[in-house]
């Protein structure tokens, strides 16, 4: 049986998100599209493991994903989440990011949360 759970993922956003609006040379960074559907490793799953894996890749000036560009900055500890993130990383979209309102391709950092559903979660914590 192949449990496809959807994993939450979610950008590392720079300092500054959030106040005052960039002036217009300062780079704004890119920002995902969609949230995509990454399927939790089973043997992962089988055994109630969760991770993150931070994720480097370069964004290009289209929103997508910069061939060759991905690369692992930092480790789940799990090569299972490892490869799942990286083989989604191909499918990530983005709205680029962008200094003084024109799209350019920029590097990101982007964690990939395996998470079990709350569901799972309570019955690990009462077997």
């Amino acid at each position: 049986m192949r449990n496809a759970w959807v994993v939450f993922v979610s950008l590392t956003l720079s300092a500054g998100c959030g106040g005052p609006p960039a002036p217009a040379t300062d780079l704004v960074p890119a920002v995902l599209a969609s949230e995509p559907t990454i399927p939790f490793p089973p043997e992962l799953f089988a055994k109630r493991i969760e991770g993150e894996v931070l994720l480097y890749l370069v964004v290009d000036s289209t929103g997508t994903t910069v061939r060759d560009s991905t690369r692992i900055a930092k480790s789940s500890g799990q090569s299972a989440f490892d490869a799942a993130a990286l083989e989604a990383a191909a499918a990530l979209r983005f709205t680029p990011a962008s200094r003084g309102g024109v799209a350019v391709t920029a590097p990101i950092q982007v964690p990939i949360r395996f998470t079990l559903p709350d569901s799972i979660k309570n019955a690990r914590d009462h077997t």
